[in-house]
């Protein structure tokens, strides 16, 4: 502790000390504002989202399920772009573990979405989630 309270003192010291001489110095004091001018100011962040993952607009899956069947559905969900099909992994939260993260075939993943799908309508409505239409 006393470690700590040493070198507090001896920081508190140094900025006295560098107000000090910036009151005697102009030069001086213009080259602290200067120093101490970046971190006043940092970088301004961007406020629009950069990932394209807000702008897909994602089909409801529950209520083409209902329409189309399974076998019409596992069709059409093929045809989708596999940037959806990602989304809606994710959206449903089919992939917690983010195994298929690294899959490259349209197809497989796919046939993740709709095998999950299934198993969830399997267990009730209570696990097709809030956006799912009944």
């Amino acid at each position: 502790m006393r470690e700590t309270d040493s070198l507090a003192s001896s920081l508190r010291s140094l900025v006295d000390l560098v107000i000090e001489e910036s009151a005697q110095n102009p030069t001086f004091a213009a080259k602290v504002e200067k120093l101490f001018a970046k971190l006043a100011d940092p970088k301004p962040r961007a406020t629009e989202a950069r990932s394209t993952r807000a702008k897909i607009a994602l089909p409801d899956v529950h209520a083409e399920w209902t329409n189309r069947g399974e076998t019409e559905f596992r069709f059409w969900l093929k045809d989708q772009p596999i940037t959806v099909i990602r989304a809606l992994i994710r959206q449903l939260d089919l992939d917690p573990t983010r195994r298929t993260s690294r899959w490259k075939e349209q197809e497989k993943l796919a046939a993740f979405v709709a095998d999950g799908l299934k198993a969830r309508s399997q267990r009730g409505s209570a696990f097709l989630g809030p956006n799912a239409s009944s």
